[in-house]
Protein backbone atom coordinates (compact mmCIF):
# COMPACT_ATOMS: atom_id res chain seq x y z
CA UNK A 1 0.00 0.00 0.00
CA UNK A 2 1.16 3.55 -0.94
CA UNK A 3 2.28 5.80 1.74
CA UNK A 4 -0.75 8.27 0.48
CA UNK A 5 -3.34 5.15 1.09
CA UNK A 6 -1.90 4.47 4.22
CA UNK A 7 -1.97 8.07 5.28
CA UNK A 8 -5.81 7.67 4.38
CA UNK A 9 -6.29 4.49 6.50
CA UNK A 10 -4.54 6.72 9.14
CA UNK A 11 -6.74 9.55 8.60
CA UNK A 12 -9.88 7.28 8.65
CA UNK A 13 -8.30 5.34 12.06
CA UNK A 14 -8.13 9.19 14.02
CA UNK A 15 -11.63 10.11 12.61
CA UNK A 16 -12.99 6.52 14.15
CA UNK A 17 -10.88 7.29 17.21
CA UNK A 18 -13.02 10.87 17.87
CA UNK A 19 -16.56 9.08 16.70
CA UNK A 20 -16.44 6.75 19.89
CA UNK A 21 -14.92 9.68 21.48
CA UNK A 22 -17.36 11.92 21.44
CA UNK A 23 -20.44 9.49 22.06
CA UNK A 24 -18.46 8.15 24.85
CA UNK A 25 -18.36 11.18 26.62
CA UNK A 26 -22.26 11.53 26.53
CA UNK A 27 -23.84 8.78 24.68
CA UNK A 28 -27.53 10.10 25.26
CA UNK A 29 -26.97 13.54 23.85
CA UNK A 30 -28.65 13.73 20.57
CA UNK A 31 -25.53 16.93 19.83
CA UNK A 32 -23.01 14.08 20.58
CA UNK A 33 -24.89 11.38 18.78
CA UNK A 34 -24.95 13.19 15.72
CA UNK A 35 -21.51 14.59 15.42
CA UNK A 36 -19.98 11.18 16.09
CA UNK A 37 -22.35 9.92 13.11
CA UNK A 38 -20.96 12.85 11.17
CA UNK A 39 -17.42 11.70 12.22
CA UNK A 40 -18.06 8.02 11.44
CA UNK A 41 -19.11 8.47 7.84
CA UNK A 42 -16.47 10.70 7.47
CA UNK A 43 -14.16 7.56 8.73
CA UNK A 44 -15.85 5.16 6.41
CA UNK A 45 -15.54 8.03 3.33
CA UNK A 46 -11.96 7.98 3.92
CA UNK A 47 -10.84 4.62 4.63
CA UNK A 48 -13.02 3.17 1.75
CA UNK A 49 -11.18 5.73 -0.60
CA UNK A 50 -7.94 4.25 0.66
CA UNK A 51 -8.69 1.01 -0.06
CA UNK A 52 -10.10 1.22 -3.22
CA UNK A 53 -6.65 2.98 -4.36
CA UNK A 54 -5.20 0.29 -3.26
CA UNK A 55 -7.82 -2.96 -4.96
CA UNK A 56 -6.27 -5.34 -6.55
CA UNK A 57 -8.90 -7.14 -7.83
CA UNK A 58 -11.72 -4.75 -10.06
CA UNK A 59 -14.52 -6.26 -7.95
CA UNK A 60 -12.88 -5.52 -4.96
CA UNK A 61 -12.44 -1.93 -5.82
CA UNK A 62 -15.98 -1.76 -7.38
CA UNK A 63 -16.95 -2.71 -3.28
CA UNK A 64 -14.67 0.01 -1.92
CA UNK A 65 -16.46 2.51 -4.26
CA UNK A 66 -19.80 1.80 -2.90
CA UNK A 67 -18.23 1.99 0.77
CA UNK A 68 -16.70 5.52 -0.21
CA UNK A 69 -19.52 7.23 -2.02
CA UNK A 70 -22.29 5.81 0.21
CA UNK A 71 -20.32 7.04 3.61
CA UNK A 72 -19.69 10.30 1.43
CA UNK A 73 -23.36 10.95 0.59
CA UNK A 74 -24.53 10.72 4.58
CA UNK A 75 -21.80 13.01 5.50
CA UNK A 76 -23.90 16.05 4.54
CA UNK A 77 -26.86 14.65 6.63
CA UNK A 78 -26.10 14.30 9.91
CA UNK A 79 -23.77 17.76 9.70
CA UNK A 80 -27.55 18.84 8.74
CA UNK A 81 -28.73 16.94 11.90
CA UNK A 82 -25.98 18.69 14.10
CA UNK A 83 -26.99 22.02 13.22
CA UNK A 84 -30.37 21.38 14.45
CA UNK A 85 -29.58 20.67 17.42
CA UNK A 86 -26.03 22.33 18.59
CA UNK A 87 -25.75 24.59 20.46
CA UNK A 88 -29.40 23.56 21.11
CA UNK A 89 -32.35 22.11 19.10
CA UNK A 90 -33.73 25.36 17.09
CA UNK A 91 -35.88 23.08 14.74
CA UNK A 92 -38.67 20.54 15.01
CA UNK A 93 -38.62 18.41 11.60
CA UNK A 94 -42.35 17.07 10.47
CA UNK A 95 -42.38 13.07 9.55
CA UNK A 96 -43.10 14.74 5.72
CA UNK A 97 -39.55 16.02 6.15
CA UNK A 98 -38.11 13.01 7.36
CA UNK A 99 -39.34 10.71 5.11
CA UNK A 100 -38.53 12.76 2.49
CA UNK A 101 -34.68 12.80 4.14
CA UNK A 102 -34.77 8.83 4.08
CA UNK A 103 -36.06 8.92 0.30
CA UNK A 104 -33.47 11.53 -0.88
CA UNK A 105 -30.97 8.98 1.21
CA UNK A 106 -32.25 5.52 -0.56
CA UNK A 107 -32.05 7.64 -4.08
CA UNK A 108 -28.63 9.21 -3.38
CA UNK A 109 -27.75 4.60 -2.85
CA UNK A 110 -28.92 4.08 -6.05
CA UNK A 111 -27.29 6.17 -7.95
CA UNK A 112 -23.77 5.16 -5.86
CA UNK A 113 -24.53 1.28 -6.16
CA UNK A 114 -26.28 0.66 -9.62
CA UNK A 115 -23.23 0.88 -11.88
CA UNK A 116 -23.45 3.20 -14.86
CA UNK A 117 -25.28 5.81 -12.77
CA UNK A 118 -22.61 7.78 -11.40
CA UNK A 119 -19.34 4.98 -11.97
CA UNK A 120 -19.23 4.03 -15.69
CA UNK A 121 -16.10 1.92 -15.05
CA UNK A 122 -12.86 1.34 -12.73
CA UNK A 123 -9.62 2.20 -14.45
CA UNK A 124 -7.48 0.04 -12.76
CA UNK A 125 -3.64 1.26 -11.89
CA UNK A 126 -2.71 0.09 -8.39
CA UNK A 127 -2.18 2.05 -6.10
CA UNK A 128 -3.54 4.72 -7.82
CA UNK A 129 -6.69 3.06 -8.92
CA UNK A 130 -9.50 5.57 -10.61
CA UNK A 131 -12.92 5.56 -12.70
CA UNK A 132 -14.45 6.50 -15.20
CA UNK A 133 -17.68 9.09 -14.00
CA UNK A 134 -21.15 9.46 -15.38
CA UNK A 135 -21.53 13.71 -15.08
CA UNK A 136 -24.84 13.45 -14.42
CA UNK A 137 -24.44 10.92 -11.66
CA UNK A 138 -21.52 13.03 -10.20
CA UNK A 139 -23.82 16.45 -10.38
CA UNK A 140 -26.76 14.90 -8.99
CA UNK A 141 -23.94 13.87 -5.93
CA UNK A 142 -22.95 17.22 -5.84
CA UNK A 143 -26.72 18.07 -6.05
CA UNK A 144 -27.41 16.52 -2.82
CA UNK A 145 -24.45 16.92 -0.90
CA UNK A 146 -24.63 20.83 -1.38
CA UNK A 147 -27.68 20.68 -0.95
CA UNK A 148 -27.67 19.31 2.83
CA UNK A 149 -23.98 21.15 3.73
CA UNK A 150 -25.21 24.51 2.65
CA UNK A 151 -29.05 24.11 4.63
CA UNK A 152 -26.57 23.10 8.09
CA UNK A 153 -24.40 26.33 7.66
CA UNK A 154 -27.73 28.14 7.08
CA UNK A 155 -28.63 27.12 10.21
CA UNK A 156 -25.28 26.95 12.00
CA UNK A 157 -25.25 31.38 10.95
CA UNK A 158 -28.81 31.83 11.79
CA UNK A 159 -27.90 30.85 15.25
CA UNK A 160 -24.57 32.50 15.48
CA UNK A 161 -25.85 35.84 14.81
CA UNK A 162 -28.38 35.94 18.01
CA UNK A 163 -26.03 33.89 19.86
CA UNK A 164 -23.47 35.41 22.54
CA UNK A 165 -21.48 34.57 25.60
CA UNK A 166 -20.40 30.53 25.28
CA UNK A 167 -22.94 30.07 23.06
CA UNK A 168 -21.28 32.41 19.81
CA UNK A 169 -18.14 30.78 21.58
CA UNK A 170 -19.37 27.49 20.67
CA UNK A 171 -20.54 28.05 17.11
CA UNK A 172 -17.47 29.74 16.36
CA UNK A 173 -15.51 26.70 17.16
CA UNK A 174 -17.50 24.58 15.81
CA UNK A 175 -18.27 26.38 12.35
CA UNK A 176 -14.57 26.84 12.02
CA UNK A 177 -13.50 23.53 12.53
CA UNK A 178 -16.02 22.20 10.37
CA UNK A 179 -15.64 24.36 7.69
CA UNK A 180 -11.89 23.40 6.49
CA UNK A 181 -12.83 19.35 6.02
CA UNK A 182 -16.15 20.51 3.97
CA UNK A 183 -14.53 23.60 1.85
CA UNK A 184 -11.48 21.59 1.01
CA UNK A 185 -13.21 17.92 0.96
CA UNK A 186 -15.91 18.94 -1.23
CA UNK A 187 -13.14 21.34 -3.45
CA UNK A 188 -11.03 18.17 -4.17
CA UNK A 189 -13.81 15.46 -3.27
CA UNK A 190 -16.89 16.81 -5.74
CA UNK A 191 -16.34 19.73 -7.73
CA UNK A 192 -13.25 19.26 -9.22
CA UNK A 193 -14.17 15.83 -10.45
CA UNK A 194 -17.23 17.44 -12.11
CA UNK A 195 -15.66 20.29 -13.45
CA UNK A 196 -13.11 18.10 -15.23
CA UNK A 197 -14.47 14.22 -14.99
CA UNK A 198 -11.85 13.06 -13.48
CA UNK A 199 -10.45 12.16 -9.84
CA UNK A 200 -7.44 14.18 -10.14
CA UNK A 201 -6.24 14.64 -6.41
CA UNK A 202 -9.45 14.19 -4.29
CA UNK A 203 -7.55 11.72 -1.77
CA UNK A 204 -5.92 15.09 -0.75
CA UNK A 205 -9.78 16.09 0.82
CA UNK A 206 -9.50 13.64 3.89
CA UNK A 207 -6.06 15.15 5.04
CA UNK A 208 -8.24 18.22 5.91
CA UNK A 209 -9.86 16.20 8.60
CA UNK A 210 -6.82 15.65 10.71
CA UNK A 211 -7.23 20.04 12.16
CA UNK A 212 -10.74 19.52 11.97
CA UNK A 213 -10.41 16.76 14.22
CA UNK A 214 -7.64 18.51 16.81
CA UNK A 215 -9.62 21.94 16.91
CA UNK A 216 -12.60 19.78 17.95
CA UNK A 217 -10.60 17.60 20.21
CA UNK A 218 -10.18 20.52 21.87
CA UNK A 219 -13.79 21.89 21.83
CA UNK A 220 -15.54 18.26 23.27
CA UNK A 221 -12.63 18.42 25.91
CA UNK A 222 -13.64 22.06 26.88
CA UNK A 223 -17.43 21.51 27.02
CA UNK A 224 -17.53 18.02 28.75
CA UNK A 225 -15.11 18.23 31.60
Amino acid sequence: MSLINLGLVFVAGVDLGMCFLILFLNPRNKINLFISLTTFALAGWTFGMGMFRSAGIEWQAWVWTWVQNGFGSLIPVFLFFVSIYFPYKSVVLKSWQLAAIFLSLVWMFIVVLIPGFWIKSIIMNVPNNSYQMNRLGIGYFNLHFYFYLVLAYIIFYKKFIVSSGILRTQLTYFIFSTIIVAVMGSIFGAIIPLLYNNLGLYWIGPYFAVPTMLILLSFIFRTNR
